[in-house]
Protein backbone atom coordinates (compact mmCIF):
# COMPACT_ATOMS: atom_id res chain seq x y z
CA UNK A 1 0.00 0.00 0.00
CA UNK A 2 1.40 3.39 -1.02
CA UNK A 3 1.85 6.29 1.72
CA UNK A 4 -1.28 8.46 1.39
CA UNK A 5 -0.21 12.65 0.81
CA UNK A 6 -2.36 15.23 0.23
CA UNK A 7 -0.81 17.30 -2.06
CA UNK A 8 -3.66 20.30 -1.11
CA UNK A 9 -2.72 20.01 2.61
CA UNK A 10 -0.18 22.85 2.18
CA UNK A 11 -2.58 25.30 0.37
CA UNK A 12 -5.36 23.91 2.83
CA UNK A 13 -3.99 25.18 6.15
CA UNK A 14 -2.59 28.42 7.88
CA UNK A 15 0.72 29.72 7.45
CA UNK A 16 2.28 29.28 10.24
CA UNK A 17 1.13 25.61 9.99
CA UNK A 18 2.65 25.15 6.06
CA UNK A 19 6.25 24.54 7.51
CA UNK A 20 5.03 21.65 9.78
CA UNK A 21 2.91 20.01 6.13
CA UNK A 22 6.38 20.57 4.12
CA UNK A 23 9.05 18.83 6.95
CA UNK A 24 6.24 15.92 7.29
CA UNK A 25 6.06 14.85 4.12
CA UNK A 26 9.53 15.17 3.68
CA UNK A 27 10.21 12.98 6.50
CA UNK A 28 7.52 10.52 5.75
CA UNK A 29 8.80 10.36 1.95
CA UNK A 30 11.88 9.01 3.76
CA UNK A 31 10.25 6.19 5.49
CA UNK A 32 7.76 5.52 3.42
CA UNK A 33 8.57 2.15 2.44
CA UNK A 34 8.50 0.86 6.35
CA UNK A 35 5.54 2.60 6.70
CA UNK A 36 2.42 0.22 6.98
CA UNK A 37 -1.19 1.71 6.96
CA UNK A 38 -4.10 0.84 9.04
CA UNK A 39 -7.55 1.90 9.68
CA UNK A 40 -9.83 2.86 12.54
CA UNK A 41 -10.95 0.09 14.27
CA UNK A 42 -8.46 -2.05 13.41
CA UNK A 43 -5.98 -3.85 15.73
CA UNK A 44 -2.79 -3.16 14.55
CA UNK A 45 -1.12 -5.96 17.04
CA UNK A 46 -2.42 -8.30 19.06
CA UNK A 47 -4.02 -6.27 22.13
CA UNK A 48 -3.72 -2.68 20.34
CA UNK A 49 -6.29 -1.33 18.94
CA UNK A 50 -6.17 1.57 16.48
CA UNK A 51 -8.62 4.48 17.35
CA UNK A 52 -9.56 7.39 14.78
CA UNK A 53 -8.57 10.61 16.36
CA UNK A 54 -8.14 13.23 13.77
CA UNK A 55 -8.33 16.76 14.18
CA UNK A 56 -4.53 17.82 15.56
CA UNK A 57 -4.06 16.37 12.28
CA UNK A 58 -6.08 14.70 9.54
CA UNK A 59 -4.30 11.05 10.23
CA UNK A 60 -4.11 11.02 13.91
CA UNK A 61 -4.75 8.25 15.83
CA UNK A 62 -5.29 6.95 19.61
CA UNK A 63 -4.44 3.72 20.69
CA UNK A 64 -6.28 1.22 23.35
CA UNK A 65 -3.83 -1.09 24.77
CA UNK A 66 -5.53 -4.30 26.25
CA UNK A 67 -4.75 -6.98 28.52
CA UNK A 68 -7.29 -8.93 29.34
CA UNK A 69 -10.07 -6.95 31.28
CA UNK A 70 -7.32 -3.76 31.92
CA UNK A 71 -6.85 -1.32 29.59
CA UNK A 72 -5.31 2.20 28.47
CA UNK A 73 -6.20 4.61 26.29
CA UNK A 74 -2.97 6.07 24.62
CA UNK A 75 -4.34 9.88 23.12
CA UNK A 76 -1.17 10.88 21.82
CA UNK A 77 -1.87 14.94 20.88
CA UNK A 78 -5.36 14.73 20.81
CA UNK A 79 -5.84 16.22 24.07
CA UNK A 80 -3.20 18.96 24.21
CA UNK A 81 -3.16 22.04 26.35
CA UNK A 82 -4.45 20.36 29.78
CA UNK A 83 -5.60 23.09 31.27
CA UNK A 84 -7.69 24.63 28.61
CA UNK A 85 -8.82 20.82 26.93
CA UNK A 86 -10.12 19.61 30.43
CA UNK A 87 -12.03 22.86 31.54
CA UNK A 88 -13.19 23.27 28.11
CA UNK A 89 -12.72 20.51 25.35
CA UNK A 90 -15.00 22.58 23.26
CA UNK A 91 -13.05 25.63 22.56
CA UNK A 92 -10.75 24.97 19.35
CA UNK A 93 -7.04 25.49 19.49
CA UNK A 94 -4.39 26.77 17.36
CA UNK A 95 -2.28 24.15 17.40
CA UNK A 96 -4.89 21.61 15.79
CA UNK A 97 -4.88 21.70 12.14
CA UNK A 98 -8.69 21.00 11.82
CA UNK A 99 -9.88 23.10 14.86
CA UNK A 100 -13.28 22.09 14.81
CA UNK A 101 -12.86 18.65 14.41
CA UNK A 102 -10.15 18.15 17.21
CA UNK A 103 -13.28 19.49 19.44
CA UNK A 104 -15.25 16.53 18.40
CA UNK A 105 -12.91 14.00 18.81
CA UNK A 106 -11.36 15.67 22.25
CA UNK A 107 -15.40 15.29 23.23
CA UNK A 108 -15.42 11.85 21.85
CA UNK A 109 -12.90 10.40 23.70
CA UNK A 110 -13.28 12.70 27.08
CA UNK A 111 -17.00 10.70 26.82
CA UNK A 112 -15.44 7.38 26.50
CA UNK A 113 -12.47 7.49 29.33
CA UNK A 114 -15.43 9.17 31.85
CA UNK A 115 -17.65 6.26 30.55
CA UNK A 116 -15.44 3.18 30.85
CA UNK A 117 -13.26 4.42 33.45
CA UNK A 118 -10.24 3.49 31.97
CA UNK A 119 -6.88 5.09 32.46
CA UNK A 120 -5.68 7.46 29.99
CA UNK A 121 -1.82 8.16 28.79
CA UNK A 122 -1.30 11.69 27.12
CA UNK A 123 1.79 13.29 26.28
CA UNK A 124 0.87 16.60 27.15
CA UNK A 125 -0.83 15.59 30.37
CA UNK A 126 0.68 16.76 34.27
CA UNK A 127 2.04 14.34 36.09
CA UNK A 128 3.82 11.69 33.99
CA UNK A 129 0.68 11.87 31.63
CA UNK A 130 -1.06 8.66 33.35
CA UNK A 131 -4.56 8.82 35.13
CA UNK A 132 -8.29 8.83 34.91
CA UNK A 133 -10.94 11.30 33.35
CA UNK A 134 -13.56 12.11 35.60
CA UNK A 135 -16.55 15.03 35.02
CA UNK A 136 -16.32 17.96 36.91
CA UNK A 137 -18.52 21.07 37.20
CA UNK A 138 -16.40 22.81 34.47
CA UNK A 139 -16.03 19.71 32.43
CA UNK A 140 -13.39 17.49 32.84
CA UNK A 141 -10.58 16.46 35.42
CA UNK A 142 -7.31 14.62 35.39
CA UNK A 143 -7.43 11.87 38.42
CA UNK A 144 -3.58 10.42 39.37
CA UNK A 145 -4.03 6.91 39.61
Amino acid sequence: MGLLVDPETVNNISDARTTFAVGAKRRMQAIKDQVILFNDGEEILPGIGAIASYGHTPGHMAFEVRNNTQSALIVGDAIGNHHVAFQHPEWESGSDQDPAQAVTTRQMLFDRLVKEQIPVVGFHLPDGGIGRVQKSTKGYRLVEI
